[in-house]
């Protein structure tokens, strides 16, 4: 099932029509390896490709600090 509650890929017109109104969050959650990257960097494209701007973020992370972090919590032996 898609972000648009069907099968199928939204249409460019249908991603076009989503951010008309204003600015949109959208946010992508599953347990490791059920592929939010690879269905967030197709969600991101098929937005740009209709002319929407698109930020991409993840958490923690955005800045060195966050990445730090982020490295150190997923990838410390005292963590596990």
């Amino acid at each position: 099932m898609s972000l648009f509650g069907s099968s199928q890929s939204p249409s460019p017109e249908v991603l076009a029509g989503a951010g008309a109104a204003g600015s949109r969050f959208l946010v992508l959650e599953g347990i490791d390896g059920a592929g939010k990257t690879t269905h967030l960097q197709f969600l991101a494209s098929q937005l740009r490709a209709a002319g929407q701007s698109v930020l991409i973020t993840r958490e923690p992370g955005g800045s060195p600090l966050a990445e730090s972090l982020r490295e150190i919590v997923l990838h410390s032996p005292w963590m596990a």
